[in-house]
């Protein structure tokens, strides 16, 4: 058998696997939302997060919620992830990480890094944070560029700061870099600097038609470059110099046999609704918080819904075959591997892909 051979009897093993978890979800990661402030005001930002934002979870209300996930789920299985905007800028940010943690969750969480000192980095290791995903996009011009900030502030630089800062306090770093038109070229100098800041992981992803990238098409990278983009990270990830270094594309969207399992460690399948849900910062249950957000797609909220109770009989919208109806997807090859690609680039007024690597390749 040829590779692509292969790949595609696992493809269409895990199709199957997609189908059984669509009548079985499998929480796995609970994305919560603490706060939709933040200091920057990314050019990319999918929720349009900016400090003049200023929802914030009450604590109390997702602490009890969280006990009913930990009677209702294996905390041992499950992933809690604090995200926002800025997710520091919550107040209860280290009670709530705490309590996450004295549940017998598995506690990340994705920050901009700006407000990351030793201080904060030796505090995040008492709250027992043990993943920590920090952005960097770019070299220091066009980071500073497509993150923007207030009163002056050198994102950049910060984020450097944030990075040595929490190996300092004996914490590993996932660094996630966006890579858009502006800062393609980049890509090999950032790489050089995650392997002289001995950054354990570094995940690297196109930038997506969502948010406000929506404003910015002209930061979309062309099928030429997303190809190029991958073509590079399976050359780092194979490259002795990499050493120890994680270089991985991240989870989103389904990229053939040309490149499954090339440029990550597992084959794609899109976890909305079927093991990723979140809590949006206005208590808001809902999938990826990536995904658009749409009245039709909230599942409920954790100040009136028992949070398992959604989880098992709600989601309906992302435990059914996406592609059904989508004249796009209708005579595409790729249609039973990909499931319709990623619920968060999905037109739903449109029913229809909005990036589609497997047609786009096919037209090259």
């Amino acid at each position: 058998m040829t590779r692509d051979e292969i790949k595609y009897e696992d493809l269409a093993e895990l199709a199957r696997y997609r189908d059984y978890l669509r009548q079985n979800p499998r929480l796995t990661y609970l994305f919560v939302e603490l706060t939709d402030q933040c200091n920057l005001a990314c050019v990319h930002c999918g929720s349009s997060c900016s400090v003049e934002h200023s929802t914030r979870l009450d604590a109390d209300l997702l602490i009890r919620t969280l006990e009913t996930v930990a009677e209702d789920f294996d905390p041992a299985s499950v992933m809690i992830c604090l995200t926002g905007g800025e997710p520091l800028m919550h107040p209860a940010f280290g009670r709530i990480a705490e309590a996450i943690r004295d549940l017998g969750f598995s506690c990340g969480m994705t920050t901009n890094g700006t407000l990351i000192d030793s201080n904060m980095a030796r505090q995040l290791r008492r709250w027992r944070v043990d993943s920590i995903t920090l952005s960097l996009d770019g070299l220091e011009e066009s980071h500073n560029r497509f993150r923007g900030g207030s009163g002056g502030v050198n994102s950049y630089q910060k984020t450097v700061e944030a990075i040595h800062a929490l190996h300092g306090a004996g914490l590993p770093v996932q660094v996630t870099t966006v890579v858009h038109r502006q800062n393609y070229e980049e890509l090999n100098a950032i790489w050089q600097l995650m392997l002289d800041w001995k950054v354990e992981s570094w995940r690297v992803i196109n930038i997506e038609p969502i948010g406000r990238a929506l404003e910015h098409p002209e930061l979309l990278l062309t099928h030429v470059q997303l190809r190029s983009l991958l073509d590079f990270i399976r050359q780092k990830r194979y490259d002795p110099r990499s050493g120890e270094l994680d270089v991985c594309y991240g989870c989103s969207h389904y990229l053939t046999p040309a490149y499954e399992r090339e440029v990550r460690d597992n084959y794609f399948i899109c976890g909305s609704g079927i093991y990723v849900a979140s809590i949006l910062c206005n208590g808001d249950i809902y999938s990826c918080l990536d995904i658009q957000r749409r009245p039709e797609l909230v599942q409920g909220n954790i100040a009136t819904d028992r949070f398992s109770e959604a989880w098992y009989h709600r989601f309906r919208e992302f435990r059914k075959d996406r592609t059904a109806g989508c004249r796009d997807c209708e005579t595409c090859r790729e249609r039973l591997y990909c499931g319709g690609d990623s619920a968060h680039t999905w037109d739903y007024d449109c029913n229809r892909p909005m990036l589609c690597f497997a047609q786009s390749d096919e037209t090259q």
